[in-house]
């Protein structure tokens, strides 16, 4: 009676698959291929004052569940090839994709949570191929979605699931079939590393799920080719778990860290003040984490998890792609069983910024930062495409689901952005991650991000530098040996100052230059924060102005440099910014007992962001409560001073 059990099953889903316009997925095909040494071939000599590279530590393949079900067809190979500036299709859409400037690195970073079950409903023969499940799966029935991720949930001490049906006595199934997709991911990351002209990274995200879509996930990323068996996926552990894990089973040659993304998207929980599974934080999970979380995913497609006017911040600039509304007083409030505040909205401990405030705080009694954070961007994209981030042609994330302008604006939907509950227009095309490294190689690159010598952007390439130091000439940034002098007598972004000598205050220099593909820069801003007593206190300086205007000396903040964006065909003032700002700052501010922080903000001229030009392309005006313009950014790393 099996193969009427399947047929039953097939009729039934396959109703509700035409009901939901689902189209039969090809299999997963995992390459046949052996692992590959990576490409032996000599690389360039390192430069000692180091380069910048741009790259993407977060993106997703068909051999994510969630990328599968939407409709992506594209596997990690063909991630790398379109990073490198090859043409790949959009999912099922019959589009095309090119990025127009090739990456420099990039990692495959596919959910850890349903690579079994991929695995299982891709293999005839498997014992669950004509499940519900499984035929939901390879038919990508969008109906199926909600049932197929519940098993990620975690909530409070409730731990996420194996899918009960397709998975064996206590996953044994999945985890044994999650392994071959494993490996293939890997060989494919070996496949296309090329040192010199492109890096690869072998990677993976653990992805666990809170109560209405939030998140505590994160992308693991490894040194070199020696990695653990298996990945680590929410239905293994919580965060805590996660790195216990990343202890006893990445050692030897085998280097990692956990990027934390989506602070604006996990409840409060993500840097709360209890442990992921609502139990009560202890040092030991502290220590960890300090130990492999060195970066946090500052920007991204849900938007920018870096400050927010009313939460913490008056500063004007972080009204920027907030996905999410503050929550009210009520919303904020944390439940002790699950450890998470209201869903859908944002408080404190969900910007990144207020989290580097926390982090002075508690080095006081503990002794050490736990959120001594430097910065990366990225885009999250589930149709691999790594890098995908131009505003001009942005088709999407979750193809099929959002790659017409009417599904971008909302005007159209689909099961998948329902049942998401995304406001239209809210998601946008990400972020990159840049790095200053000494040459194009694993072990380069990956150095450079593990002491935060990184910065995160919203899509564009600027290139930004962040030095400090007690002996910094006062017009470095006009000295041809900035970068020599720059490392030799001060610290880079990502570094720490240390107590400064009497009398002496430090020296800043800050250098960023635009991207000629995007808009001229209009400004650079240093962002303080410390803390006073016991408050937490911020700061932002204008630290240099474009078009020859000065920041006012009470405010701190430059003039506006009066550029404009003409909405009807998107051109942009042509004789307001610059190609490059720079400049030599000391804090006016500065107290020598006092610890701080201190990044860089650089700051574009307004562009149309990709809805205006959407809502250009249907010719109507765009929907009430969606931005027509974007002031793209770049955030360095921090500098840390502290007085002991």
């Amino acid at each position: 009676m099996k193969w009427l059990a399947a047929l039953l099953g097939i009729a039934v889903l396959g109703v509700a698959g035409f009901l939901v316009f689902a189209q039969r997925a090809p299999d997963l095909v995992l390459s046949a291929s052996k692992s590959l040494a990576p490409d032996s071939s000599e690389a360039p000599a390192p430069n000692p004052l180091r380069n910048a590279y741009f790259g993407e530590l977060h993106s997703h393949t068909s051999y994510s569940l969630d990328a599968k079900v939407f409709g992506n067809e594209l596997g990690p190979r063909d991630a790398y090839r379109f990073a490198k500036g090859e043409t790949v299709p959009l999912g099922n859409t019959g589009l095309q994709r090119r990025i127009d400037q090739p990456l420099d690195f990039a990692a495959v970073t596919d959910h850890a949570e349903g690579m079994g079950l991929l695995s299982q409903c891709h293999t005839p023969g498997s014992g669950v191929y004509w499940t519900m499940d499984c035929i939901g799966v390879r038919y990508r029935i969008l109906l199926m979605f909600p049932r197929l991720f519940k098993f990620a949930t975690q909530s409070g001490a409730q731990g996420a699931t194996y899918h009960p049906n397709t998975c064996g006595d206590k996953g044994a199934d999945c985890i044994r079939a999650a392994r071959s997709v494993w490996e293939d991911n890997q060989n494919a990351a070996n496949e296309h590393y090329q040192p010199g002209k492109f890096t690869t990274f072998i990677g993976f995200e653990y992805s666990p799920t809170l109560a209405r879509g939030g998140m505590l996930h994160r992308n693991v990323i490894f040194r070199g080719a020696n990695v653990p068996p298996g990945v680590f996926g929410s239905i293994d552990g919580f965060v805590e778990d996660l790195m216990r894990w990343l202890d006893t089973q990445c050692t030897g040659t085998c280097q990692a860290m956990a990027i934390p993304h989506n602070p604006n998207f996990s409840w409060g929980l993500m840097f709360g003040d209890t442990n992921s599974n609502a139990s009560p934080v202890t040092r030991e999970s502290l220590q960890l984490r300090a130990k492999y979380e060195r970066l946090v995913e500052v920007f991204q497609a849900k938007g920018s998890s870096e400050c927010m006017v009313g939460v913490g911040s008056t500063d004007e600039e972080c009204a920027f792609e907030n996905l999410f509304p503050a929550c009210s007083a009520a919303e904020a409030a944390i439940d002790p069983k699950t450890g998470i505040h209201a869903p859908q909205c944002v408080s404190e401990n969900d910007m990144v910024r207020n989290v580097l405030k926390r982090g002075l705080a508690a080095e006081r009694t503990l002794g050490f930062n736990p959120y001594k954070f430097g910065f990366v961007g990225g885009t999250d994209n589930h149709n691999g495409l790594p890098g995908d981030t131009d505003e001009t042609t942005f088709q999407g994330h979750a193809a099929p689901n959002d790659a017409s302008p009417e599904l971008r604006l909302g005007i159209k939907q689909t099961l998948v952005s329902k049942s998401l509950g995304l406001r239209p227009g809210g998601i946008n095309p990400g972020g990159l991650t840049g790095v200053w490294a000494e040459q194009n190689t694993r072990e380069s690159i990956w150095d450079g991000l593990k002491r935060r010598e990184s910065w995160g952007t919203s899509g564009t390439r600027i290139r930004a530098r962040f030095f400090a130091g007690y002996d910094l000439p006062a017009n470095l940034h006009q000295q041809a040996d900035l970068v020599t002098v720059g490392y030799a007598r001060g610290v880079p972004m990502g570094g720490d100052l240390q107590a400064a000598p009497a009398g002496k205050s430090p020296r800043f220099v800050a250098w960023a230059t635009r991207d000629a593909h995007s808009a001229p820069l209009q400004k650079l801003q240093v962002v303080k924060g410390w803390v006073e007593g016991d408050t937490t206190r911020e700061q932002v300086y204008d630290v240099a102005c474009s078009n020859g205007l000065r920041p006012d000396p009470k405010t701190h903040r430059c003039p506006d440099n009066g550029a404009t964006v003409n909405l009807k065909d998107c051109s942009i003032s042509q004789d307001r910014g610059a190609p490059e700002l720079a400049t030599t700052w000391t804090d006016p501010d500065f107290r020598p007992g006092v610890s701080a922080f201190y990044y860089l903000r650089v700051l574009e001229n307004p562009v149309c962001r990709f809805s205006q030009r959407d809502a250009l392309a249907l010719g109507i005006p765009l929907p009430e409560g969606i931005a027509a313009t974007v002031r793209e950014r770049a955030w360095t790393s921090p500098i840390w001073y502290t007085p002991h």
